[in-house]
Formats: structure tokens, C-alpha cells, sequence
């Protein structure tokens, strides 16, 4: 298989988690959109439990039974408005994922047969983060295809401790090409973007020392 073949199975490869981020992305925004709706019809209901109980004061004994089943249909409605609102109320769990530098060697080693990449590990064995195997895989391998013009990436990993609180820091650091570019902006990003910010994290890019950039993913470490 020639590099370029390779390469072509990479992005294929990551469009297809990409489908995945944005099918997640559309049951987010449609639960965000639900319980926003319930939450309008819910103080619509209290609306009408306040009015119920205020006719309730004035009507007399005739008009009790009328009163009686709009108290029931307003507690029902209530009752399952609110069941709605917990199955739209996202679940935050937050899972352990593999190590870091072991992840990272195993794909740089399949990233190589279509783009050179020097890694350089300084990492603690154990360092992990709440990113899943298949989701540092796509991170990493977006960093790399973004800048597969480069004519040199490197890929460093470390720890780091910013005031006390741990991170992990993936550095992706490319050397500026003759013309003056880096060989970034070659792939989309925003999938990277959005992994790194669902834990905590984020994503910057600057000036590299002697030309080219640093594209930094900063994602906070879990405790053994």
C-alpha cells in the first residue's frame, strides 16, 4: 500500500467517527431542545394549578367537580413533564480511559504508514484521561492529518501540572515549509475541538521557535 493509499484510509477512517461525533451531537441538541420545551410547559401547568386552586376559593360546591379533574390533569401533565425532563437531562459519566502513551505509540505506529511522525513521550506509564481508546485515536491522527504537508511533524506528549492541577498536553509541532506555510489547516479540526472540550480541554495553536506552529491539546489527567 503506497502512503498515499494509506493516508485515504486514515481520513476515511476518521470521517466515519466524525458521523458518530455528529450523530451524538444531534441527540444532544435535540434533548437540549426538549427540556427547554418542558420546562416552559411545566410553568405553564403551575400556572394553571395556581388558577385552579384560586377558583377553588370562589367557586361554590356546583363547580367542584370541574374544579376537581383540572387539579388531576394538572398534577398528571406535571407528573409526566417531569419524568420527560429526566430523560432528557444528559448523563454525565465519567470513564477511565486507556493509557496515554501506550495509545499514542500504537497509532503513531499505523499513523506512519502514510505520514512520517516523530513522537517524542514524556508521560508517566499510568497517566490516562476520560478520552476512550477509539477517541484519542481520532485526536491524535486529526493532529497528524492536518498537517501531513509538513516537511517535518512532531508529535511530543507530556505531563504537565498547571496551580496544582494535573494535564496532559499533546503538542503537535511542525516545521515551516519553503513558502512560508506549515502544512497545517489540511484537515478539519472541529471534531478534535469538540473531544477535547466534552473533558475539560482544549485546543490552541502558536508560533514555533526557528518558524512553523504548535497545535496544543490540553487535556486534564485523572487520578490513579
Amino acid at each position: 500500500m503506497t502512503k498515499a493509499d494509506a493516508r485515504l484510509c486514515l481520513a476515511q477512517k476518521q470521517r466515519r467517527f466524525e458521523w458518530e461525533l455528529a450523530r451524538e451531537a444531534q441527540t444532544r441538541t435535540a434533548a437540549a431542545l426538549v427540556a427547554g420545551k418542558t420546562h416552559d410547559l411545566l410553568n405553564l401547568v403551575q400556572i394553571v394549578q395556581l388558577a385552579a386552586h384560586e377558583l377553588e376559593r370562589r367557586c361554590d360546591a356546583s363547580g367542584k367537580e370541574f374544579i376537581d379533574d383540572l387539579t388531576r390533569a394538572a398534577k398528571d401533565a406535571q407528573v409526566s413533564l417531569h419524568a420527560l425532563m429526566e430523560l432528557a437531562r444528559p448523563e454525565v459519566v465519567v470513564v477511565r480511559g486507556p493509557a496515554v502513551g501506550a495509545t499514542v505509540t500504537r497509532v503513531v505506529a499505523e499513523i506512519r504508514t502514510a505520514v512520517e511522525v516523530d513522537l517524542h513521550l514524556a508521560v508517566r506509564a499510568e497517566t490516562t484521561t476520560a478520552l476512550a481508546a477509539e477517541q484519542l485515536e481520532y485526536l491524535v491522527i486529526g493532529l497528524v492529518l492536518d498537517a501531513a504537508e509538513a516537511p517535518r511533524i512532531e508529535l511530543f506528549v507530556r505531563d504537565r501540572t498547571i496551580d496544582g492541577t494535573a494535564w496532559i498536553e499533546i503538542v503537535r509541532g511542525t516545521d515551516a515549509a519553503p513558502n512560508g506555510g506549515d502544512g497545517g489547516d489540511g484537515f478539519d479540526l472541529q471534531g478534535v475541538e469538540l473531544l477535547a472540550k466534552a473533558v475539560g480541554g482544549e485546543l490552541a495553536r502558536s508560533e514555533r521557535r526557528g518558524g512553523g506552529t504548535e497545535l496544543v491539546v490540553a487535556l486534564p489527567a485523572l487520578s490513579p
